[in-house]
């Protein structure tokens, strides 16, 4: 039997505006990271500042495919998917970039952590993640 648990710790307050939700599924549970949009493009746009765009996350952020075209959009490579979260250190933005964040940049770093939470139970349990615009 499958239960979902859902987080919308980053979606609260923002009902009605675009959507990301993303998805971690076994055959035991399915686990949903609901996330306003404003918040996941501020953090993809900080990984593509420091990461190549050629990470299978990143180049379909970038090129406005996948989950914005196809949704669910599976993550082919969840892994390499966490390695890029780990990679990112909040405190290599630059002093302008940072000020323009001002906002937002308070959530982005426990915002990281639970993503890298996600993909590691789905890289540990053996299951898939999965991207939803709406």
């Amino acid at each position: 039997m499958e239960t979902d648990k859902v987080n919308d710790t980053y979606y609260a307050g923002f009902e009605g505006e675009p959507e990301i939700r993303l998805i971690y599924k076994d055959s035991d549970e399915s686990y949903v990271l609901k996330i306003w949009n404003g918040y996941f493009d501020t953090l993809l746009d900080c990984l593509v500042q420091i990461e190549s765009a050629q990470s299978n996350i990143l180049s379909e952020y970038y090129a406005h495919e996948g989950w914005y075209e196809e949704s669910p959009w599976k993550v082919k490579n969840i892994r390499e998917t966490l390695q890029l979260f780990n990679s990112f250190d909040i405190n290599n933005l630059s002093e302008e970039e940072a000020k323009s964040l001002t906002n937002i940049l308070p959530v982005i770093p426990d915002l990281k952590n639970d993503i890298i939470i996600l993909l590691e139970r789905a890289v540990d349990g053996n299951g898939s993640v999965y991207i939803e615009y709406d």
